[in-house]
């Protein structure tokens, strides 16, 4: 079961003891399982949650969200560019096109914007 008991035990190992050793962020035990059902990701004939990712703006509102099967892992590099193009979006930027990543330019979110966008960078894709 994940508890706050497993947390704290997978906190106390590192990595290399088959933990996860000391992070900066809380984790969140749901016990009850509201949370998961909440956020439609618990299989109740089972008991158990699937494996979701989402990323919540400032105002609350889910701007993404991915939910795998139990078998398939999530990929922190795709969450860590997901998460860098929400607070550039929330920053000011207008859009952040499929493939970007930090310190490249966005785009403008009409026809236009996009024709000149895909015009000035169609050599890297």
């Amino acid at each position: 079961m994940d508890s706050q008991f497993s947390h704290a035990a997978w906190r106390d190992l590192e990595p290399a003891q088959g933990g996860i050793g000391k992070i900066g962020y809380p984790l969140v035990a749901d016990l009850t399982k509201d949370i998961c059902r909440d956020y439609d990701v618990l299989v109740e004939d089972a008991g158990v949650a699937l494996r979701g990712t989402f990323l919540i703006d400032k105002e609350g509102v889910v701007q993404h969200e991915n939910v795998n099967n139990l078998g398939l892992g999530r990929n922190i590099d795709e969450i860590l560019r997901l998460v860098d193009a929400l607070q550039c979006v929330e920053g000011g930027a207008e859009v952040c096109p499929a493939g970007w990543t930090p310190g490249k330019p966005g785009m403008k979110p009409t026809p236009e914007g996009m024709k000149e966008f895909l015009a000035a960078h169609a050599d890297e894709m």
